[in-house]
């Protein structure tokens, strides 16, 4: 395991960037009530960008859209295609542009096949690649118009590796996996628009979405990660702050492993 020095260096993974280095522009960050979604837009504001949370819990995403100065918070249901619409273009009106859309919405579940039916599908399919879909034709239907911004899609190591295992099931390593190829698609769409899609992979991550795992389940994971340790929060952000940044202007269509060495292949 990572010793506690280890820790507090990386604590703040994103504190490498500028200051400044998004002054000026417009982030639009979902699954932003908590977890990698508040981490990402608490990032993307302390590095000057105007950031809009976004998430269906309305209470949670004002709560911290009161911690991030400057922020703002929008309630959106992104299995909702309409509300999407509307949102995202009321973003647009207000502050003129959309830059960069961090999409880290998702459900996370651990059926079993054998109790599994057509129904639990449907619902994970409709919020991790449907709704994730709706939100990226939605930020590219701005950013195409502009010529410029970045989008970054949150998928998972599940839909590399499967699911069916210690925290994730078929339908969610299913919908992951829909992801990855969806980024694909979309970065050879898009590419000559002068907009660019990408996604992080992240491994197994010590983060509210998994909030019922067991410590001693944690660890027992966390040993068979090279770096000793699970993921953080911090570490995402991080990672979507590069993909968006000038820095990974020559990056598309990626699938970034942020996972401490575990998909080494």
């Amino acid at each position: 395991m990572g010793t506690a020095t280890d820790e507090a260096v990386q604590a703040r993974a994103w504190e490498v960037f500028s200051p400044s280095a998004f002054d000026g522009e417009v982030v639009f960050v979902t699954g932003a009530a908590g977890g990698m979604g508040f981490e990402t837009a608490r990032a993307f504001a302390a590095c000057g960008a105007s950031v809009v949370l976004a998430d269906r819990d309305a209470d949670g995403v004002q709560r911290a859209a009161a911690q991030i100065p400057g922020s703002c918070g929008v309630v959106l249901d992104i299995t909702d295609e309409e509300s999407v619409v509307q949102v995202m273009e009321q973003v647009a009106q207000d502050f003129g542009r959309i830059d960069h859309v961090a999409h880290c919405a998702a459900v996370i579940t651990s059926q079993h096949t054998r109790e599994a039916d057509a129904g639990h599908w449907r619902r994970v399919l409709d919020v991790n690649l449907v709704g994730t879909f709706a939100v990226a034709q939605q930020a590219l239907h701005h950013m195409e118009s502009a010529g410029r911004g970045s989008v970054v899609l949150v998928a998972s190591d599940a839909g590399f590796r499967g699911g069916g295992g210690l925290i994730c099931d078929s339908a969610y390593a299913a919908s992951k996996a829909g992801v990855l190829s969806l980024v694909k698609s979309l970065a050879r769409e898009f590419a000559s628009s002068g907009v660019r899609v990408n996604a992080v992979v992240p491994g197994p991550s010590d983060t509210p979405m998994h909030t019922g795992v067991a410590d001693e389940l944690k660890q027992r994971i966390a040993s068979n990660i090279p770096v000793g340790r699970m993921g953080r929060a911090e570490d995402m952000a991080a990672a979507i702050l590069f993909l968006c940044s000038p820095g990974a202007a020559f990056v598309q269509g990626a699938a970034f492993d942020v996972d401490g060495g575990l998909m080494l292949r």
